[in-house]
């Protein structure tokens, strides 16, 4: 009866242990702040600094748009899965092996998730040390406290200048061609859940268009969504807030932010009406045009105005 009793305590203190481990991860995983993930990206540009250093090159982000509307995590972590399509690239470039790239969890995105893609961006850059010959990468960014996802968003977009910057592609209409195909996939997947499914049909196929013809219908998608938002069983944290219009001198990577922050919002309405499938990442598309990438966002706009009854 004795050794009964002590086997009895002794899986207690197991049990309790282990939900005292628990609560203690949770704890920590709630301490992730805007700030602490932001040291990570100063951490990012300094490695991308380095590289550069190596390179020879000197990154010019003057033409970097920083007028960003207040952002929320949401939005950050599809512009940190953009800085690792672009990290991708640079992998190929110098001879390494690229990986393939896992859609964030269907959930309302946290600091936290934003700090363990931020992590890998970090760990992959400084996996090009021996590729530039560099020393070992020392982290020495300060904590700032105070900084917002808008700040941290910000660092990613210059991240993502200095990667192009160091011998890639910039954003072309291949790559934006497959946002806009995530963005018409998830507007089904939200679709379903609240059974509003409507076949919609493509508009017939345009010549000539430009990435500024792509930009009036991106800007027209994600005010439409703005829309589609203030109802209630699409309501989500927030709100949708537009960023200002750009006007002139549009290039395909105008059009692709647009379209990362029409995924950050439909993402949230997933959560919102229940849908639990993933975000499609298309493979690399091919012979993609500004007309194409045109045409596919016409079709995204019937979808969302499909889906207003």
């Amino acid at each position: 009866m004795h050794k009964l009793i002590s086997v009895h305590r002794f899986f207690s203190f197991i049990l309790v242990l282990g939900m005292s481990m628990a609560l203690s991860h949770t704890s920590f995983a709630e301490k992730i702040t805007p700030s602490k993930v932001y040291q990570v990206t100063e951490d990012i540009l300094l490695q991308l600094k380095r590289m550069h250093d190596a390179n020879l090159t000197i990154p010019n982000l003057s033409k970097v748009h920083l007028d960003l509307p207040p952002r929320l995590p949401r939005h950050v972590i599809q512009q940190a899965l953009n800085v690792r399509s672009k990290i991708q690239m640079l992998k190929r470039v110098n001879g390494m092996k690229p990986v393939e790239l896992k859609a964030p969890p269907v959930k309302e995105v946290t600091p936290g998730d934003v700090m363990d893609v931020a992590k890998v961006i970090l760990e992959e850059l400084v996996n090009f040390d021996k590729a530039y010959g560099l020393s070992p990468f020392k982290k020495s960014a300060k904590l700032v406290e105070g900084k917002s996802p808008t700040d941290v968003y910000a660092n990613l977009l210059r991240a993502q200048a200095m990667i192009v910057q160091l011998g890639i592609p910039g954003t072309v209409p291949n790559q934006v061609y497959n946002n806009a195909l995530s963005v018409s996939q998830e507007i089904k997947f939200i679709s379903a859940a609240v059974n509003k499914t409507v076949l919609v049909d493509a508009p017939s196929p345009s010549i000539g268009k430009k990435p500024a013809d792509a930009y009036t219908l991106a800007f027209y998608a994600l005010k439409g969504i703005q829309t589609l938002s203030k109802k209630k069983e699409y309501s989500i944290p927030k709100g949708v807030i537009m960023p200002k219009r750009i006007k002139k001198g549009i290039k395909p990577g105008d059009v692709q932010q647009l379209l990362l922050f029409c995924l950050a919002e439909l993402s949230s309405m997933k959560v919102a009406v229940g849908s639990k499938e993933e975000l499609i990442l298309p493979k690399p598309a091919a012979g993609q045009t500004p007309s194409t990438v045109f045409d596919q966002l016409g079709l995204v706009n019937r979808q969302i105005q499909s889906m207003q009854w």
